[in-house]
């Protein structure tokens, strides 16, 4: 996430956020984590629904040629401008930020054309400053921007981790988790020791808990080795999560008394408390 006054954090799920008025509000990107399962755009989505409904301007940038967040947000995938107007042509950041349902809350869309952007990007000047360049005149006008980065990491990646300032990484709490944050972990030091950058951890979030031993155990493993930094809150395994997506709703207004909003909504007031320190 990224803040008014410059303070931005990076959103990760691969082992699958500045500041106004004293406070400090992340600018998030977003790669997957432990177990390499799909949550990193779930906890994007909510995550900004929860900021939103808070009373934040949220800005989610996705660069996934994927396109999930868009989806989610929008319904569609046809959006004339997308983020690889930016990336490839030079367009404005702010010509192609779009609304959603959500009051408060806004899109730079994806598209397929973002699969490419290895091969179009290798030999761009500058090409790992790109999204960074592009925020920095639309920063002010938002108090959190999430970034929902590819599952690889490939030059979008890496641009969204540059953009950042901190990072939030979600867990599956799943038998695979502990290999990939051994993973991420690796890849942020060498990002730091080659690009100069500090990645900061602004948390970790426990994700896919189904209560189950498996879960309890990996979500100890996972406290043991970031302490203070795991949010106490964990995300359930919880169907009306994806129904919610699919149909392209809030889940706080798809199934608010759910179990999965009821993580999420917990989840966003932690976020913003610790954002304020």
């Amino acid at each position: 996430m990224r803040t008014r006054n410059g303070w931005r954090a990076g959103y990760i799920e691969r082992c699958t956020s500045g500041s106004e008025g004293g406070s400090r509000k992340p600018a998030v990107a977003i790669q997957q984590g432990g177990g390499f399962l799909p949550y990193k755009t779930t906890s994007t989505i909510n995550l900004a629904y929860g900021l939103a409904r808070a009373k934040y301007r949220v800005l989610v940038i996705d660069s996934d040629a994927q396109s999930n967040s868009t989806y989610s947000l929008l319904g569609r995938l046809d959006s004339e401008n997308t983020l690889a107007d930016v990336l490839f042509s030079n367009a404005r950041l702010a010509d192609v930020i779009v609304g959603t349902k959500q009051p408060g809350l806004y899109l730079v869309p994806s598209s397929i054309d973002m699969s490419a952007a290895d091969l179009i990007m290798a030999s761009a000047p500058g090409r790992e400053l790109k999204i960074k360049r592009a925020l920095a005149p639309v920063i002010s006008q938002f108090d959190y921007i999430l970034i929902d980065t590819p599952p690889n990491l490939g030059v979008l990646t890496v641009n969204a981790f540059i953009a950042c300032t901190h990072v939030i990484i979600p867990v599956a709490l799943t038998t695979y988790a502990l290999i990939g944050i051994s993973i991420l972990e690796r890849t942020m030091q060498e990002l730091r020791d080659n690009l100069d950058v500090t990645l900061p951890i602004f948390g970790v979030i426990g994700t896919l808990d189904d209560h189950t031993r498996m879960s309890s155990e990996v979500l100890t493993a996972i406290r043991e080795h970031f302490g203070k930094l795991v949010f106490d809150t964990v995300i359930p395994r919880n169907i009306k999560i994806e129904e919610a997506h699919n149909q392209i709703a809030s889940i706080y207004d798809y199934a608010p008394t759910s179990t999965g909003a009821q993580a999420y909504a917990k989840l966003t007031e932690e976020v913003i408390k610790r954002a304020k320190r």
